[in-house]
């Protein structure tokens, strides 16, 4: 394998998903990674995913051991914890929880069956470049300390936010500079509780600066007794620990009173829109290294799933063309960013909005049902908040007293609407690429809601 098709850096679900798709439309293809084999999948993560990914990628979805808990449902919760909103009968929020190292092992065992050569226990080293192109990667095994220059076509960084390749480029297209308040940093348990949940089909989502500063705490079933529960809070000073935080809030939500830790880990998310360009010369991002992650909620299996399909078939109609420009790999940006991209550049707006309004706002917010859970379904779908002219009154006379945050309710609807009118004109080329980020960036600096 001294000159490959695809060389892919991380076998994350993006990784393997790519990987996979790449072998099998007939790609020479070498998935790394620095976990041992056995250990491929394991992540810091909420673990949930939604069937509409499965349904839009075609992969096999969760079954048997690599389904923690069903999920159909979601509360949302104030920061007083009352008048909590809830999201039930939306198919593209019902899903599973999911074991994280089963599901990846199995996305991993799939690649290698679709002919993809896997190696573990690999650093990876500085890509290697031939004027602006790169042209493959240095990497070092961890047993041997033995260093392999690789060769290849097409490098795809699926290193998760650690960017590995990515970080290491530099050039127009190359996005490196991701703000901290843009960065999620986390901490979750695994906990056996001592009670049976009453409805282990519904996840829990809090908000607040009390339980989590700019940022949320959630509680997602595994089980009948079991839950994935955490907080994630945007980075930047005087935020806080986020495992201190979650034991504040362990200790103060009795469903978690005298709960048990299985494991407890914290990690760091992007929750902002996706890089500007997916692409650079020879080189494609994918998964957490593209910061292709919901900005709510940080979720980002079914986001890099979408991802790693259009990726894999982009590179082979590159290799085809004898194109490995950043021109020639183009299509993935103008595939993925205008479609599902889009969604989750608008839901960047939606999480300045709850970032941007205070504890108080909040809660007369859910109280007043200023925000209904139809207004949640469809900022996630990333179209914004469709309010018409009488809903507009009732909301109005239910805020009264609390116009403002009428408004910005409105103006972050507005906002969302105008940034997916934005992505829908994705250049075709990169010389529109400038001109394109200049208008997303304004749609973004506008969204302050403090």
């Amino acid at each position: 394998m001294k000159r490959l098709d695809v060389v892919v850096v991380g076998a994350g679900t993006a990784g393997c998903v790519t990987a996979r798709r790449c072998a099998e439309l007939g790609l020479q293809t070498l998935l790394l990674d620095r976990k041992p084999q056995n250990e491929v999948g394991q992540k810091v993560c909420g673990d949930e995913i939604s069937k509409s990914h499965f349904e839009a990628t075609g992969i096999n979805s969760p079954y048997d051991n690599e389904i923690s808990s069903v999920i159909d449902g979601a509360d949302v919760y104030p920061p007083s914890m009352k008048n909590e909103l809830k999201v039930r009968g939306w198919s593209d929020f019902d899903g599973w929880t999911i074991d994280r190292l089963t599901f990846g092992q199995r996305l991993l065992n799939e690649a290698v069956k679709a002919g993809v050569k896997f190696i573990p226990n690999i650093h990876v080293g500085p890509p290697t470049i031939a004027g602006d192109q790169v042209t493959g990667i240095h990497y070092r095994d961890a047993s041997t300390r033995e260093e392999t220059t690789i060769k290849s076509k097409i490098v795809i960084d699926a290193s998760g936010f650690a960017a590995v390749i990515r970080n290491q480029l530099d050039g127009p297209l190359i996005e490196n500079n991701i703000d901290k308040a843009d960065v999620a940093l986390c901490y979750r348990e695994i906990l056996s509780l001592k009670v049976p949940l009453a409805e282990p089909e519904v996840a829990r989502v809090f908000l607040g600066g009390q339980t989590a500063p700019r940022g949320y705490a959630w509680i997602f079933p595994k089980g009948i007794q079991e839950v994935n529960a955490g907080v994630g809070i945007t980075g930047g000073s005087g935020r806080g620990s986020p495992k201190a935080l979650f034991e504040s809030f362990k200790s103060n939500y009795p469903l978690l009173f005298k709960s048990t830790v299985i494991d407890g880990k914290g990690g760091a998310v992007p929750v902002r829109r996706p890089l500007k360009s997916l692409v650079g010369n020879g080189v494609a991002f994918v998964g957490d290294a593209a910061l292709q992650v919901n900005p709510i909620h940080g979720g980002g299996i079914g986001a890099g799933m979408r991802a790693g399909i259009i990726l894999g078939e982009v590179a082979r109609e590159a290799i085809a063309k004898r194109d490995l420009s950043a021109n020639g790999l183009w299509s993935y940006n103008t595939r993925y960013l205008p479609d599902f991209g889009k969604r989750l550049a608008s839901l960047e707006i939606f999480r300045k909005l709850l970032q941007g309004v205070t504890d108080e706002d909040l809660d007369f917010g859910f109280e007043r049902r200023l925000l209904e859970a139809d207004d949640l379904i469809a900022a996630n779908k990333g179209g914004g908040i469709s309010i018409g002219i009488v809903d507009k009154m009732k909301r109005a006379k239910r805020g009264a007293g609390r116009i403002s945050l009428l408004l910005k309710i409105q103006k972050a609807s507005s906002l969302m609407k105008k940034l997916g009118r934005v992505y829908a004109t994705y250049p075709s080329n990169p010389t529109g690429l400038e001109s394109w980020e200049k208008n997303v960036l304004s749609i973004i600096e506008d969204a302050n809601f403090q």
